[in-house]
């Protein structure tokens, strides 16, 4: 009598969603906030978005700079830096208008989650990493979102492969909360909708990146108080669908 291994059945049923997730800091003077935003795409949209974040990040924007470029990066261009110094700011934030639009018209949801450094730097647990909380603060509100919203869909998880002190940080949590499955019962741990690693891409050929990276800019920017993006957050905040702060 011949013996086989029980093989558990595939769930057929589960559909893929990508989640680009990035993290926003101001990085030349003392900020407020430290924020980490994500956008879930459906793959079923994800030509035509990269289709249009294509035209307006850069087809758009290349006569302005007059030439090519390798990659939109949300805060050089909205503070003109190399190499959009000939890019006016009222542009760059045009330019962001039409990523939001999108954002909105595809129903994609935002989800972010913030660390008020201020608070932060006065509790008692003051030494703890930003970047930490609220990465962990903002995948397990992506979890969230999958029970409520796509209970039989996976989320493949999407970072910048840049600062190597983040991307460590990231890892860590993700796999403290994502735990490497067993069968029989399957068993994923906390982020049961994430699939089993996260992964990192370069930003300059990612438009999901890049689109994560304008909407957590414009949400530090609201958290932090800076009027002339207001009107963008406003916008955009018909697409955010969880988020946290903390220390509360």
């Amino acid at each position: 009598m011949s013996h086989h291994a029980r093989v558990p059945r595939l769930g057929l049923g589960e559909n893929v969603r990508i989640i680009y997730i990035d993290d926003s800091k101001e990085e030349k003077r003392p900020d407020k906030f430290q924020v980490i935003g994500a956008v879930i795409i459906n793959d079923a949209i994800f030509d035509g978005l990269e289709q249009h974040l294509a035209y307006y990040l850069y087809e758009l924007v290349e006569p302005d700079v007059g030439k090519p470029f390798e990659e939109c990066h949300a805060c050089d261009l909205l503070a003109g830096n190399p190499p959009f110094e000939n890019v006016k700011r009222q542009r760059a934030i045009e330019i962001f208008s039409h990523a939001i639009a999108a954002v909105n018209q595809m129903n994609i949801p935002v989800i972010y989650a913030a660390v008020d450094l201020v608070r932060l730097n006065t509790a008692t647990y003051g030494s703890a990493s930003a970047v930490d909380m609220a990465f962990r603060s903002c995948v397990q509100l992506i979890e969230q979102w999958f029970k409520e919203e796509s209970p039989d869909s996976l989320g493949l998880l999407v970072s910048d492969n840049g600062d190597k002190g983040v991307k460590e940080a990231m890892l860590k949590s993700f796999h403290l909360f994502r735990n490497r499955a067993i069968s029989s019962p399957l068993v994923r741990g906390v982020l049961e909708h994430l699939h089993d690693d996260m992964y990192f891409g370069d930003s300059k050929f990612s438009k999901g990146i890049q689109l994560a990276d304008i909407c957590t800019l414009i949400i530090r920017r609201h958290l932090a108080g800076y009027e002339d993006t207001e009107d963008l957050y406003q916008e955009l905040s018909r697409s955010i669908v969880k988020h946290s702060m903390e220390p509360l």
